[in-house]
């Protein structure tokens, strides 16, 4: 698993996500397609940019996630760096 030193934030409300997997060989992710809910006061990391389909990496317990943005956006609060 790859350290976020990204934006760190806290959800106000449950997000709906997608479980990736590592790529062999790779740095990039693969969709598992396990749907999970990180639930309210998670504390999370954003790993990269916004993608050109609106989805987020969501750095979570360890494991990343797929979320849409807006969705991220509107049901978080940043709290800072993960480095800090």
């Amino acid at each position: 698993m790859r350290e976020s030193t990204g934006p760190r934030y806290q959800l106000s409300a449950p997000v709906s996500a997608v479980k990736l997997e590592e790529r062999p060989g790779s740095r990039l992710r693969d969709p598992t397609g396990i749907l999970v809910e990180i639930p309210t006061n998670a504390i999370v990391d954003i790993e990269g940019a916004l993608s050109r389909s609106g989805l987020i990496t969501v750095l979570w317990n360890g494991e990343a996630f797929s979320a849409y943005h807006e969705d991220f956006e509107k049901n978080t609060r940043r709290l800072g760096n993960a480095e800090s």
